[in-house]
């Protein structure tokens, strides 16, 4: 069963970081409502990070929510270790019900596990 938190040494937290995943993502999984870029970072632990951008997610609520829904799945996912993630929020996310948002989110950490198992990224 993964790890239930999520601690500073399971977030992107600085700048470069999240630049580093940017340049040399080597996995994508897009959707409407979101993308997610991922990269190996060398280390034990899977990161995440996330962009939640007031154009694409107007209100707070929503902004928050969406960070509550995504973090939730996120530790509650085995995902390959060694992976940094960044989580971008595209248009209307926020717009649907946190089932749908959760169930949607499910089905992306599938589409990531099938992207990273092909491309054999997180094995030794």
């Amino acid at each position: 069963m993964p790890r239930a938190n999520f601690g500073k040494n399971r977030r992107l937290l600085k700048s470069f970081e999240y630049k580093e995943v940017f340049d040399n993502n080597s996995v994508r999984v897009a959707h409407p409502n979101l993308l997610i870029l991922a990269e190996p970072n060398g280390t034990e632990t899977s990161r995440l990070g996330l962009v939640i951008g007031k154009k694409n997610v107007p209100t707070a609520v929503a902004r928050n929510r969406v960070k509550r829904v995504v973090r939730e799945r996120f530790r509650s996912t085995s995902l390959p270790v060694g992976i940094d993630l960044v989580f971008l929020a595209r248009k209307d996310l926020g717009a649907l019900s946190t089932k749908d948002m959760a169930a949607l989110i499910e089905h992306t950490w599938v589409r990531l596990r099938a992207q990273l198992d092909k491309v054999n990224v997180g094995h030794a």
